[in-house]
């Protein structure tokens, strides 16, 4: 296989080298997909079928993949949009859908954004689908990072991004310390881009807002500042700056003074090589934590390509490459969390869910005030509040000469029946515990905010 547009770009002199090496080959799927079109009789996929009414009693005359009976009980989707095999990246409609909705999420005014948009919708791939955005993590990572290479990451970070990074692919992250005076601290994360430049043809970055641990989300003037930044690093440098944004949290921000959209939305319309790619998915956004249905996009860059053929053989061959990965590691991903997901936003419509999604949005925007109006009451200098305005965790810091976090977990929980997770990595300065306030309710947190402060007079 042949990648003779992706060649062209600073990606493929990024890719790791299972990156380069990685593509989907005519296997089953491409003869089968052959056959559908030119067959009379197709013997390829491995499926069971059979007429209906040969394995189900009563059943119809269909040629209809075989299936239990018992399976019609739980659902009244059509047994077509259950059991088949989805198609490697992802059924096309609902790839469609979401790319769509990303664009709706950007939330550029038409009339005075005109061009943003247009370039958005022209320069960004059709999603492929991943098994759940920690799929989509793994993925991009193993795309771009060899063992051995850097990826940099805040210090406070989702504990397995260290799991998927370095214990499985064995490449390192290079962290920057993620706050300074209650801001994002541009110096430490500057400061991580010269030292990895100094080692790596490429700068690869990971950032999480709203954040995991901490609920962190940029103001507005911390959007800009970062982009700019990672601009003129780009230009300094004279290498890709590759950022993969994990928007897992994306929707839910409580605060009018943060950002309301993705960093992706930013990067992607810089003429510099500063290359986003989205992760996303249903787990949270549409709040169907089982469903494990992730999409990941590529933001491309007007200078890679001189016609519109050329664009779209560029966005043929990362989707090669992507659905090379999925047939490598999972082969699809689930047929009936997709075909639901698709009904959603065909049959209910965007406004219905988005008003359904806001009842939730509201209850947890609530308990995000709740909690913070309530710790800020505790008066004690060991402990201090990260910023955060939105996701489903805040973290509290401890004074790490006075209170272990892990220590302190462990008193809380056994006597005072509370349960956080603590996080203590002296190595990265961080001693603290995150709080889920987004599975306590309303009405507890007062209560829970009462036992901490007495678990913090009795430790």
């Amino acid at each position: 296989m042949k990648f003779n547009y992706i060649q062209k770009t600073p990606l493929y002199d990024s890719f790791s080298e299972i990156g380069k090496r990685i593509f989907l080959p005519e296997g089953i799927f491409h003869w089968s997909g052959r056959a559908k079109k030119e067959a009379e009789l197709i013997g390829t996929i491995g499926t069971a079928y059979g007429f209906e009414k040969d394995f189900i009693e009563g059943g119809s005359s269909d040629w209809l993949p075989c299936y239990l009976n018992e399976i019609a009980e739980y659902t009244s989707l059509n047994v077509k949009q259950i059991v088949p095999y989805a198609s490697i990246g992802g059924l096309i409609e609902i790839r469609e859908i979401w790319k769509d909705w990303i664009i709706r999420k950007a939330n550029y005014d038409k009339e005075k954004e005109n061009d943003s948009l247009l370039r958005l919708e022209k320069y960004i791939t059709t999603p492929v689908i991943t098994a759940g955005v920690t799929n989509g993590i793994y993925h991009s990572c193993s795309l771009f990072l060899n063992s051995g290479e850097i990826i940099i990451a805040p210090n406070k970070r989702w504990g397995n991004y260290d799991n998927i990074i370095e214990k499985f692919i064995g490449a390192k992250i290079k962290s920057f310390e993620f706050f300074k005076d209650q801001n994002i601290n541009l110096e430490s994360l500057e400061s991580a881009i010269n030292e990895v430049a100094k080692i790596q043809e490429k700068i690869i970055m990971i950032l999480n807002f709203p954040n995991n641990p901490t609920g962190y989300v940029p103001l507005k003037k911390e959007v800009n500042e970062i982009v700019s930044l990672l601009r003129e690093q780009q230009k300094t440098q004279e290498k890709p700056i590759l950022v993969i944004v994990d928007d897992a949290y994306e929707p839910y921000v409580y605060s009018d003074e943060v950002s309301n959209r993705s960093i992706f939305y930013d990067l992607h319309q810089l003429d510099e090589n500063v290359i986003p790619i989205k992760l996303d998915g249903i787990t949270k956004e549409l709040l169907m934590y089982g469903g494990r249905i992730g999409f990941m996009t590529f933001g491309l860059k007007s200078s890679w390509v001189k016609k519109d053929e050329e664009l779209e053989s560029l966005k043929s061959e990362i989707h090669n490459k992507l659905e090379g990965f999925n047939r490598a590691t999972i082969s699809n991903c689930n047929h009936f969390y997709q075909s639901i997901t698709q009904k959603l936003f065909k049959e209910k419509g965007i406004e219905q869910f988005l008003s359904s999604r806001k009842k939730v949005k509201d209850l947890l925007k609530k308990r995000y005030e709740k909690i913070n109006s309530e710790l800020i009451k505790i008066n004690n200098p060991d402990i201090s509040i990260d910023p955060n305005s939105g996701g489903f965790f805040l973290f509290l810091n401890l004074n790490p000469n006075k209170i272990r976090a892990n220590e302190f977990g462990d008193h809380l929980l056994r006597k005072f029946k509370v349960g956080i997770i603590p996080i203590e990595k002296p190595e990265e300065k961080i001693n603290g515990i995150r709080i889920a306030y987004c599975s306590i309710d309303l009405n507890d947190i007062p209560e829970l905010v009462r036992r901490i402060n007495l678990a913090l007079d009795d430790f």
